[in-house]
């Protein structure tokens, strides 16, 4: 070939992975040739596992540092509860045991949140307690295995439909106390962040936490199922039932009728629920029929309910919103979602649970 100094030159790329750019405008030619495939091969794979022992080493550390966490927090929540040594040993001798702990320990060191550790570590000291296999014994094992493969959002969700439909707070008789209830208890499970898509209830049933029914309830529901003696009307007094000798029946009663909480020119049955009303007068009560149609029959519409509620707690639209426009309305929890559900509430607004009362 002939080269002058404005001679341009083609090469074309004939071999094994060598590629040759020629430049010529000086009667010079500038030849490049790259690794071959065994080359390159080789140089990645010493790369890669120099890079991998590194990571491996790192993660050694990190594994025994967060197995160091979930222990040490085991132990101090086991002194909490006041159990003993020789209690907690009796249990760990038994293999169920040892391989629930296993399982929480490998899920907290693939995972590693501290909102997991707080979750496991409380599931765990409960497993430790239940020396009896029955059923709450299962469900706290599968419960460890299900909750690493939760998002944060799920058990907030599972937390809220636990509150919600399986929970009555005793201490609620009033207004103020039910609004203390929306304040320190479902408020702070909503905005700790709650699942919104479809998929995520999906995948909580997938889990075995929940299934999905056909039907679906509005919020409300629950409420005036547990607290409806918060939400009357109110009686005029000409309305109040009378006996045969025409004497009315908050007269012969007295302790059946207060002045309307939502009304105090008006009446009501004094409970706070329909269950609290047959437990105070009993189905041999010669008016049983009576005091209950007046109980039912008094209780606020819906939308009024809704109001309510909202004028007492203005936070409470958004968590309406919600539970209308989500899965969790048709949310049916599994042993294993009451479990994962209740210690997350737990964690939340430490008020603890006794699941021997669901399980």
């Amino acid at each position: 070939m002939k080269f002058g100094n404005n001679s341009s030159v083609a090469v074309e790329n004939h071999g094994n992975n060598q590629g040759v750019e020629v430049g010529v405008n000086h009667g010079s030619m500038i030849m490049q040739y790259g690794l071959g495939y065994s080359d390159t091969k080789a140089l990645c794979y010493d790369i890669v596992r120099d890079e991998l022992t590194k990571y491996h080493a790192e993660a050694l550390v990190e594994a025994q540092k967060r197995n160091d966490e979930l222990f040490d927090k085991v132990v101090q929540k086991l002194d909490e509860k006041k159990m003993s040594d020789s209690q907690a040993l009796i249990e760990f001798r038994n293999p169920a045991m040892q391989i629930d702990y296993l399982e929480a320990q490998k899920a907290y060191i693939k995972v590693g949140s501290s909102e997991l550790s707080e979750l496991l570590s409380n599931i765990l000291v409960k497993r430790i307690s239940e020396s009896s296999r029955n059923l709450l014994q299962i469900s706290l094992g599968e419960a460890i295995q299900v909750a690493p493969k939760l998002m944060q959002s799920q058990v907030a969700s599972l937390a809220l439909t636990f509150i919600i439909k399986h929970t009555r707070r005793v201490s609620v008789n009033s207004h103020a106390t039910f609004a203390s209830f929306l304040k320190d208890t479902i408020i702070p499970i909503f905005y700790s962040g709650v699942s919104k898509k479809d998929s995520e209830f999906q995948h909580l049933s997938f889990t075995g936490c929940s299934q999905q029914s056909v039907l679906s309830n509005n919020m409300i529901v629950y409420f005036k199922s547990n607290y409806a003696g918060l939400f009357m009307r109110g009686i005029s007094e000409s309305d109040i039932p009378k006996d045969e000798d025409d004497n009315n029946l908050n007269d012969i009663y007295p302790d059946l009728f207060i002045r309307c909480l939502n009304n105090k020119e008006l009446f009501q049955i004094n409970a706070i629920s329909r269950d609290d009303l047959d437990r105070k007068i009993k189905s041999n009560h010669k008016y049983y029929d009576v005091i209950m149609s007046l109980f039912d029959e008094n209780i606020m519409s819906d939308e009024d309910i809704q109001k309510l509620i909202e004028d007492l707690v203005p936070e409470m639209k958004d968590v309406f919103t919600y539970w209308n426009d989500s899965g969790i309305n048709s949310c049916i929890l599994s042993s294993v979602g009451i479990v994962i559900g209740a210690e997350y509430a737990h964690q939340i607004t430490g008020q603890d649970y006794d699941l021997n009362m669901w399980i």
